[in-house]
């Protein structure tokens, strides 16, 4: 099916855009003001202050204490979703920014009353070691419990006040990284055949890549690469004391290394990553080097030229990628109504009730999310940039995912335990993403469309998976190699480290060389200064490949077994206790062998069509 004319409606500013497609934030309200939660809240923050030591004292009153806590946690919720939800689809409203910052600056000075808490759990121990198996302490035990175990981490009293009342001075590595590659980068023009200058932008680039100008595609992906390169010891500067920051800091806690450290919250033991990162490595170079090579062939048969490395976005096929709002919308609830319970009345519910923020404008925020500490919040917010593609079908019914996991963790959890943590976060979206999948490969009207939607599921699975790992194996070696006073004083020197990495995670028999530009990526992900986290990503989609593969073999049940175990779990326990409810142990190799089956017979249906389509024997 050739491509349908049509036209993005462009907004000049946010009032401009219908209602329908925009969130209801004055929900969060509630019919009161900001400026009364904001009050209610700091009346509440003075009572916590005016008990902070009187809690302990009986049991009692650490339960009074507790249910303080609840309505005061409660209102930061809403006030900072709120606060942050406004910003966002105004970058540059100066009212909104003026607000927000008064109520986060009032917010420092009365943590600085309130003080250490950790100090006051260690004086207090041998109270709260009597009071943790009494059932009234459930929602807070694992907390509790896991601060106390901790409490060889744990610095002078005296220290750790220093750090509580200091830590908003403290330089921010990740800001200057921000404001460097976000605002003072310079990644030059794209350059036309007939010489004519296109900028060359964070928006611009897939764009420029994709179009049918070879010369633009080529200058475009040097452009990009070099306006990181030209930057590039500044760069590995920052990174390397952000990482040495951490290396310091887990060795003076007593921590093994930096990695430890950094797990430990999840209690996740080194052996999964090693696991992970073989797995993942000895998996893709067996099974993804074959889809390279017929990617390379349809590519050639279809454009009668080798495929470089500028030629990765152009389309071998087709298809229809223009959907109104109101298409994407209906996609999503039918791709969603297998699901059991209540769980696609919710996905309606979300769509009909203004959960979602969907088109760009002008200082709007880019990219997309669902909101997180949602407990006490009626409608999981998403905002999204709509651009009509079929990203805008995927990125909605991502972001559900992560709504509705926000919801069924809410509703069933206290909001103490309501919060799932990272390691677990992007397990929903993903399988909302594989429904999708599967629901346009069954409803696709020609071999183009089925081709297509495989490519795509495809290449999220090598983004996701093989990427990130690959991402955090190189985090990992980089860390235990500062953690053994090992310095990288120059780009070099940590570049070597990213391509020795990168040469085990393979998609063709090329091997990466010192020199070679894209070994940028070493000093310039954005994820390197969140403490170590991508390889939740990759983990999340294998664990939504498991929970959707046994859907497929096992039926309704499984469907049950995700929303009851998973989705409903919250933060009751660690990650891997969580999944093992739901029958998946993540230190099992069988995970990996089902998750890598899956993506096989997709490439080898991948490749089956392609044959097809481009008439090769």
């Amino acid at each position: 099916m050739k491509n349908q004319i049509f036209k993005l409606k462009k907004y000049n500013n946010y009032q401009e855009i219908p209602n329908q497609y925009k969130w209801d934030l004055d929900d969060i309200l509630n019919g009161k003001t900001i400026d009364q939660l904001i009050n209610e809240y700091f009346s509440l923050f003075d009572e916590l202050i005016l008990i902070k030591d009187s809690k302990y004292e009986t049991i009692q009153n650490y339960i009074s204490y507790l249910n303080i806590n609840k309505s005061f946690l409660i209102l930061k919720n809403k006030i900072i979703n709120y606060f942050s939800n406004l910003i966002n689809i105004n970058i540059v409203d100066s009212k909104v920014l003026k607000q927000n910052d008064d109520f986060e600056l009032k917010e420092q000075e009365y943590q600085i009353k309130l003080g250490s808490e950790i100090n006051r759990i260690y004086k207090n121990k041998d109270f709260l070691k009597k009071w943790l198996n009494d059932s009234r302490l459930k929602d807070v035990k694992k907390d509790l419990e896991f601060i106390i175990q901790n409490f060889d981490h744990k610095l002078d009293d005296n220290v750790e006040k220093y750090l509580n009342e200091t830590y908003i001075g403290d330089p921010s590595l990740e800001d200057i990284f921000s404001t460097l590659t976000n605002s003072e980068i310079d990644f030059g023009y794209a350059i036309s055949k007939d010489n004519k200058k296109y900028k060359i932008t964070e928006s611009s680039r897939v764009l420029l890549l994709k179009n049918k100008d070879e010369k633009i595609r080529k200058t475009t992906y040097y452009g990009y690469l070099n306006g990181f390169y030209n930057l590039r010891e500044t760069l590995t500067k920052l990174l390397y004391q952000h990482l040495k920051r951490i290396s310091i800091e887990s060795s003076i806690r007593k921590y093994e290394s930096s990695i430890n450290s950094l797990i430990s919250s999840d209690k996740i033991e080194i052996a999964f990553l090693t696991n992970l990162f073989s797995s993942v490595t000895n998996k893709t170079n067996k099974i993804f080097k074959n889809f390279l090579k017929y990617k390379s062939i349809f590519f050639k048969k279809k454009f009668n030229k080798k495929m470089e490395l500028w030629d990765s976005y152009l389309e071998l096929v087709n298809v229809k990628n223009n959907y109104t709002i109101e298409e994407i919308q209906k996609i999503v609830i039918d791709a969603t109504s297998i699901m059991p319970y209540e769980y696609n009345d919710k996905i309606i519910e979300a769509i009909n009730n203004r959960w979602i923020d969907y088109v760009e404008c002008p200082n709007k925020m880019s990219g997309a999310y669902s909101i997180g500490s949602s407990h006490g919040i009626n409608k999981k917010y998403i905002l999204m940039n709509y651009d009509g593609s079929i990203n805008s079908i995927k990125t909605l019914i991502h972001e559900l995912g992560h709504s509705l996991h926000s919801y069924y963790s809410d509703k069933n959890q206290s909001i103490f335990r309501s919060e799932y943590t990272l390691f677990l976060a992007e397990i929903a979206s993903i399988f909302n993403e594989l429904l999708l999948t599967d629901y346009l490969f069954l409803h696709a009207k020609n071999d183009e469309e089925k081709f297509y939607i495989l490519s795509e599921s495809i290449n999220d699975f090598i983004g996701t998976v093989i990427k990130q790992c690959e991402w955090a194996n190189f985090e990992f070696d980089l860390y235990n190699l500062i953690d053994s006073n090992n310095t990288f004083n120059s780009y070099f020197e940590i570049e070597k480290v990213y391509v020795n990495n990168s040469n085990k995670y393979l998609l063709s028999n090329k091997i990466n060389k010192i020199g070679n530009k894209a070994n940028i990526y070493s000093v310039s992900v954005p994820h390197f200064y969140y403490d170590f986290y991508v390889y939740k990503y990759a983990i999340g989609y294998i664990i939504a490949n498991v929970f959707y593969n046994r859907y497929l073999q096992n039926g309704k049940y499984e469907l049950e077994n995700y929303i009851n175990n998973f989705l409903s779990a919250g933060d009751k326990d660690y990650p891997a206790n969580i999944l093992k409810s739901c029958g998946i142990d993540i230190y099992d190799q069988k995970i990996f062998d089902e998750a890598f089956n899956v993506i096989e017979n997709k490439i080898n249906e991948y490749i089956k069509l392609g044959k097809r389509i481009f008439k090769i024997k």
